[in-house]
């Protein structure tokens, strides 16, 4: 069994949430907006569930902050890519990915669409940028299609109350379980934090699991 997880948005969170990931060996893919982030500081984002201050890194610490790990496209702002223009589209896109290229030093990359929001023609855009996959909101129930890169599934979100039933039906076919989430949404609660390790313990224990990078299934 092969397990993939990526996360969202370029923010403070990620730092401790990379902290336990290399704890446990665990792979996973970041997927930033590098053109929402200052150069040089941390900024205020947004307020999580009205209580907890999101935090968006510094354009300047994300190549040593993510070392290590494979970083995504979530394009350059965070737009619904479906409202823009062809010319926003593309340089949403494109942008993101050369930054990732010349920056990371990344050649291969995939892609998360922004709230999940897609049509045939940002499908397209996507393709023609050159990434190698894109990830959507949409959840399926054991196994993993592969036949449409462009509307990449996943199996559930890391706080999916049935998390477990559907790592377990994917680990009866020894197929690929994906996960995604975003770092913030476990806030600066001690349990949310806990509750995530046990996870990346239980699957560290199970030694049918393997680690993969997502960009790796794509080429």
């Amino acid at each position: 069994m092969k397990i993939m997880q990526c996360w969202d948005d370029s923010v403070a969170t990620d730092e401790p949430l990379i902290a336990l990931l290399k704890k446990y060996r665990a792979k996973a893919t970041f997927n930033i907006t590098p053109g929402s982030l200052d150069p040089h500081q941390r900024t205020s984002g947004w307020k999580f569930k009205d209580e907890f201050a999101v935090y968006k890194l510094a354009l300047d610490e994300i190549k040593d902050l993510y070392q290590g790990f494979k970083v995504a496209g979530h394009s350059m702002t965070h737009p619904h890519l479906p409202q823009l223009s062809p010319a926003e589209l593309k340089a949403e896109l494109c942008d993101c990915k050369a930054f990732i290229r010349d920056f990371i030093g990344q050649e291969k990359c995939g892609f998360a669409y922004p709230f999940g929001d897609y049509n045939e023609a940002v499908k397209q855009a996507v393709r023609d940028a050159g990434y190698l996959y894109a990830r959507s909101c949409k959840n399926v129930e054991c196994e993993l299609p592969l036949n449409d890169p462009m509307a990449l599934p996943s199996h559930c979100h890391f706080m999916s109350p049935d998390f477990w039933i559907r790592y377990e039906k994917v680990r009866a076919i020894d197929g690929i379980f994906y996960f995604w989430g975003h770092s913030y949404e476990m806030m600066d609660d001690p349990a949310l934090w806990g509750e995530f390790e046990s996870k990346l313990a239980r699957i560290a224990d199970d030694n049918q699991a393997q680690w993969i990078d997502i960009v790796d299934i794509f080429g």
